[in-house]
């Protein structure tokens, strides 16, 4: 049994960690995890109910909520206080005999170098952000291309789009794997409502994410009762400002047939009764790990064409792809799904059907349990 010590910043429950929790929940009796978090939260709550080894070593939280982006003088610092950070874990990875060492976030990954290397043994980064502009300045991503040949034994990555973006050299042993679905495919699926068309975008509160665009969108729906917009997800990471434009927007533009719902716990139960999800992010979305999710529970899907979601929708068979940020095509996409009821039943089918091709979770364990065992033995 191999021991892997997972580094990640934060204990929030987002997208990555999400995606971690599905792995380590079903990776099977030939992975010891260690978790090491930065934090208490909702993550380590639910790892530790389901019995995996969790421990918090707490890093200053004007550390861990540092911007990706803060190239600014306090940069200097901020880096220093990381590489005490990650010296301050390399004796828990020694006395735990860890064999390697996997980090889940931008910001874990180069602490983790340090803890890594301190305690001599190899490190794993799992690129989940498109490093690239606009997502990252040029100089940030320059480094980080820089740090993934330098510093990490191996990289795996969210999708093709963020591996491709790391311009990694042939040479460096990588592995794309997907966040992939945890659980019983069209499992809950009832008969949704017939008189209203509910629109779900769901994902944090973050301009990036578009939000915003599915506003303006929905100012062209204002007169049709049947149109509902779910907006699920809250603002975290410090994006509590674009929060409150968005509810200024809403009152502004008298838009009632939008709903902030705020942090939804039961996803999967929400999609369950909405009629069309929709993935609006302005910037290449690292993989769109949501997207897979609606596909499970039986929705069509519109979705940005750039990043990850390319390699998830099947345009005119399980979605529509479209250009990001344009307002009037996503109301004109959305127009067209609510007028072609037959055809979202077929794009709803074939989605679930390339979920359980694709995007399933015994896939994704078998693959990086392997990529484990290859990279060991070659180091």
């Amino acid at each position: 049994m191999l021991k892997v010590a997972y580094i990640d910043h934060t204990a929030k429950w987002s997208g990555g960690e999400v995606a971690l929790f599905n792995i380590l929940t079903n990776i099977g009796e030939q992975i010891e995890p260690l978790v090491i978090l930065a934090e208490e939260g909702t993550l380590a709550e639910r790892l530790r109910e389901k019995g995996i080894d969790v421990r918090i070593i707490p890093l200053d939280e004007s550390i861990r909520s540092r911007g990706r982006n803060a190239v600014n003088l306090g940069a200097p610092a901020a880096a220093i206080k990381l590489l005490a950070y990650g010296r301050k874990l390399a004796p828990l990875l020694k006395q735990e005999k860890v064999d390697c060492v996997h980090t889940n976030s931008l910001k874990s990954a180069f602490y983790g170098a340090v803890a890594a290397k301190k305690a001599g043994v190899p490190l794993i980064w799992h690129i989940r952000d498109h490093i690239g502009a606009p997502y990252l300045k040029p100089v940030v991503a320059k480094a980080i291309r820089l740090l993934s040949r330098l510093l990490p034994n191996g990289v795996i990555a969210n999708s093709h789009s963020t591996l491709n973006a790391l311009e990694l050299p042939r040479t460096k042993k990588t592995l794309v794997v997907y966040s992939a679905f945890a659980k019983a495919i069209g499992e809950g699926i009832g008969k949704r409502d017939q008189k209203d068309f509910n629109v779900l975008l769901v994902g944090r509160l973050a301009h990036w994410k578009g939000q915003h665009v599915v506003l303006e969108a929905a100012k062209a729906f204002k007169q049709d009762s049947r149109v509902k917009f779910w907006l699920a997800g809250d603002a975290l990471f410090g994006e509590e400002e674009y929060k409150q434009e968005l509810i200024r927007k809403m009152q502004q533009d008298d838009l009632s047939n939008v709903s902030l719902l705020g942090h939804v716990d039961d996803i999967q139960g929400l999609m369950n009764k909405a009629d069309l999800l929709i993935h609006t992010s302005i910037t290449p979305e690292p993989f769109g790990q949501v997207i897979v999710e609606g596909m499970a529970a039986g929705l069509p899907v519109i979705a940005s064409n750039e990043g990850g979601p390319v390699e998830i929708v099947v345009p005119g068979v399980t979605g529509l792809l479209i250009q990001p940020g344009d307002a009037k095509v996503l109301a004109d996409s959305i127009t067209w799904m609510l007028d072609h009821p037959e055809e979202r039943r077929r794009m709803a089918d074939s989605g679930m059907k390339r979920v359980k091709e694709h995007f399933v979770i015994e896939n994704t364990v078998k693959d990086i349990v392997d990529y484990y065992k290859g990279l060991l033995a070659a180091t």
